[in-house]
């Protein structure tokens, strides 16, 4: 059997993985953080017991770095007002886009996943044809998939920054029928497709458990993409045909591939995760609560010694109420015939070994109880419990800046996708904070002429954050420095005050002003003066006419001549 080149470039790339253990540890940090910590251990058909500290930890960390909102905002250095125009519409049309294909959940699960593995990926594709993006549909639909660390292969494993590799290619399971379907539809012969066929699964490495075997035959298939002069080059492969022919989006080019890193790993373009390294101490926690708990289950509890010759049943003594039967108890008292040995109290040495573990391996990774949060918050004010919040958060400095550079990635790839299928122009629809409707159409050449530069606004989200904003918001409304409106304008969208009743309620008020006024101004010029002799023909003077036209703040050819 031949393979194609690009499986070739796959099998360098699993060999890779398996030489450092990746697919391995990939699962095994997984394991370790859903609490599945004894996998592989035979017991004998007894559940060990497990003391996950690892969970708390990654959870804390993910929520300190994800709970800050990153909004994209689109800015030029171009000075033209259309330019800047163009921004806030790109701007107001990101945040549509991000709301539309629920970003904030993805977003959770990048941060998440990174904190586990080390690094996680997301393939932003635009879901339109070819023809329907130049003719029929001019809105963008862009799909936004998430990508585990171990399906996606690089060219060079060295180079974190995914611009300058050379290629990139993603691995996903596919059902065969599937796969020849897209084979058909890019007008393969039915002797190529052929050699489509089902391949086991373990080629990735993978465990058996991970795919569900439900009779339809599934295949490894390879998005390979390289970045060429005229743009980026997509086709799909499998292990002996390339069912989809190379095709290049011009104009595109970046890689549609962001990721987050939660630590640089020198010398290579992975990341380090938390999980892994407090496998080992997790370990030896676990191990340790193991023998505490043997011990205390065959020497913490008393032990009956029974004279076998006089005790006829002695399994009774395990039966509470039971009636235990001895021979000759006259002559013999029960004492003699049954004793318990007391046990002796366990040395206080293992549970000092596991507390300590379980504390350090907390404040080692910035999670202790300080950190996490042992504060009442009616006895403190939001301000100093944001200021406690944010100086525990002083560690993951590194780990916010990479999640804002993985926002950052993803809106240039947004903008390069809008920009590279806009060949007859970019339909953008939003709303406004007044629910006002926004269409237009932007032209590809006011695109690439606006030289558009993308900025991230971080926002923390968490309640204490927020509720300091709402104070500051609440002091200035009360010292007469904003008025009501600008006050409600200015509510962050998770505020706990009620921002759209808020609303509503204002443009409640300006609806009867705004329809009396439009009535006003449309009945002025309808009134005739009684004066009028309308006896003449019905002629108007025009000293009148002149009179009335400007009572009624119109022109003369407004009014209705008789």
């Amino acid at each position: 059997m031949e393979y194609t080149e690009i499986w070739q470039k796959y099998e360098a790339g699993k060999d890779h993985h398996q030489r450092h253990g990746m697919y391995q540890s990939v699962k095994k940090c997984h394991r370790f953080y859903e609490g599945d910590q004894w996998h592989g251990m035979k017991a004998g058909g007894e559940s060990l017991p497990v003391l996950n500290f690892i969970k708390p930890i990654a959870r804390y960390q993910i929520n300190m770095v994800a709970m800050n909102d990153m909004a994209m905002i689109f800015t030029s250095m171009v000075p033209d007002p259309a330019v800047q125009a163009l921004c806030k519409d790109l701007t107001h049309f990101a945040a549509a886009q991000a709301e539309k294909s629920k970003l904030d959940q993805k977003k959770w699960e990048i941060v998440k996943n990174a904190c586990i593995t080390g690094d996680h990926y997301m393939y932003v594709f635009d879901a339109r044809k070819p023809s329907e993006s130049v003719v029929q549909e001019l809105s963008p639909q862009l799909v936004m998939r998430l990508v585990e660390k171990d399906d996606l292969y690089l060219a060079n494993e060295e180079e974190a920054d995914l611009s300058r590799q050379e290629w990139i290619i993603i691995a996903e399971r596919l059902p065969v029928e599937e796969v020849k379907r897209r084979a058909r539809a890019a007008k393969l012969s039915e002797e190529e497709i052929t050699l489509i066929g089902p391949d086991e699964q373990t080629d990735a490495g993978d465990e058996p458990y991970k795919e569900m075997h439900s009779g339809e035959d599934k295949c490894t298939s390879l998005l390979h993409m390289r970045l060429t002069t005229d743009g980026c080059a997509f086709c799909r492969s499998v292990r002996s045909l390339v069912y989809e022919p190379e095709r290049t989006v011009r104009g595109l080019k970046i890689y549609p591939v962001c990721g987050m890193r939660w630590e640089a790993k020198h010398g290579s373009a992975r990341g380090l995760g938390v999980v892994e390294r407090l496998i080992p101490n997790q370990i030896e926690a676990n191990k340790t609560l193991a023998r505490r708990s043997l011990i205390v289950k065959r020497y913490g509890y008393p032990v009956a010694i029974v004279d076998a010759k006089k005790v006829l049943n002695p399994e009774a003594l395990l039966t509470v109420g039971s009636i235990v039967k001895v021979d000759n108890l006259g002559a013999n008292p029960v004492s003699s015939m049954v004793q318990y040995l007391q046990p002796a109290g366990p040395g206080g040495d293992a549970a000092a070994l596991e507390a300590e573990l379980l504390t350090q391996s907390r404040e080692l990774e910035g999670a202790g109880e300080a950190a996490t949060g042992q504060v009442d918050p009616t006895q403190a004010s939001g301000e100093a419990i944001k200021a406690a919040r944010d100086q525990s958060a002083l560690n993951l400095n590194e780990q916010t800046a990479n999640y804002k550079q993985f926002i950052e990635d993803l809106a240039q790839i947004w903008y390069q996708l809008w920009m590279a299928y806009a060949t007859n122009g970019l339909l953008i629809r939003y709303t406004t904070e007044d629910d006002k409707q926004v269409e237009e159409i932007i032209e590809q050449a006011q695109l690439q002429a606006a030289d558009i530069n993308i900025r991230i606004d971080v926002s923390p989200v968490d309640p204490y954050s927020v509720m300091s904003r709402e104070m500051a918001l609440e002091n200035a409304l009360a010292a007469g420095h904003i008025n009501f409106e600008e006050y409600v304008k200015s509510l962050d969208t998770n505020s706990g005050v009620p921002k759209e009743k808020f609303q509503a309620i204002i443009n409640a008020r300006k609806q009867p002003v705004q329809t009396q006024a439009a009535t006003t101004q449309a009945a002025l010029p309808m009134e005739m003066p009684a004066s009028i002799d309308q006896t003449a023909g019905g002629q108007v003077p025009a000293d009148m006419l002149m009179t009335m036209a400007g009572a009624g703040g119109g022109e003369m050819n407004a009014l209705p001549v008789v």
